[in-house]
């Protein structure tokens, strides 16, 4: 008896088989897309979340501790936020008791590229509040603290001319900045992903829109924060 195949069913086996094949091979590639599309979101929603954290815990601390005409300075990719982030040298500034003494320093002289000011503890607590690439804000506009500076010395030296007047307020600042590899806080890179930051004053309130995105993926969220 002749159990071979014939041409025919040979022919109808190999189809089946290739059809099978392809149906697999589709369901990996679609399985490894979502899945990767699922990673990609993920990256770019916990670069969005960790942005966020820490947008919250400066703001929350210049909304009570510094004086209103000087607590937030947007610019073009750029935000300053009164105030000085805590560290595991500097707890952040704190009131020291009901009789605070103004947070703010004073210009005591002022070149194109550098400050003089009367001190650099505004809480009274023994602790420098400037150091180097640290922003400040006076006055007379924002600028970011060269990392040439002394932490200590009432001489502080600037990133970018500035102009600014002799008695002008200045107090230390947070300073955000996007950059083409992602977003900065006083000069260090917090999320890779973030590829949008902008920031504007709507009356009493600050409006920031920031964008993360990671190959084909993209995730964007607006931050309303109202100063009381």
């Amino acid at each position: 008896m002749n159990t071979g195949l014939s041409l025919v069913e040979f022919l109808l086996s190999m189809t089946i088989a290739s059809i099978l094949l392809l149906a697999l091979f589709t369901m990996n590639s679609l399985g490894a897309k979502t899945y990767g599309e699922a990673r990609d979101s993920w990256y770019c929603m916990q670069s969005l979340r960790n942005t966020i954290l820490l947008l919250d815990e400066d703001l929350m601390q210049c909304g009570y501790l510094m004086p209103d005409d000087l607590k937030i300075v947007p610019a073009r990719n750029q935000l300053f936020i009164s105030g000085v982030p805590v560290t595991s040298s500097h707890t952040g500034l704190r009131l020291p008791n009901k009789t605070a003494p103004p947070l703010f320093s004073v210009v005591r002289f002022s070149t194109d590229y550098g400050l003089v000011l009367d001190t650099i503890d505004i809480d009274g607590n023994t602790a420098p509040d400037y150091w180097a690439n640290l922003g400040l804000i006076s006055d007379s506009g924002a600028f970011v603290i060269s990392h040439t500076y002394s932490r200590g010395n009432t001489h502080i030296p600037l990133v970018q001319k500035a102009s600014v007047m002799r008695g002008d307020r200045v107090v230390p600042a947070i300073h955000y900045e996007l950059e083409s590899d992602g977003l900065y806080r006083n000069n260090q890179l917090i999320a890779e992903a973030i590829r949008r930051f902008d920031t504007a004053m709507e009356g009493g309130s600050l409006r920031i829109t920031i964008q993360a995105g990671y190959r084909e993926i993209s995730r964007q969220i607006s931050y309303l924060y109202t100063f009381k």
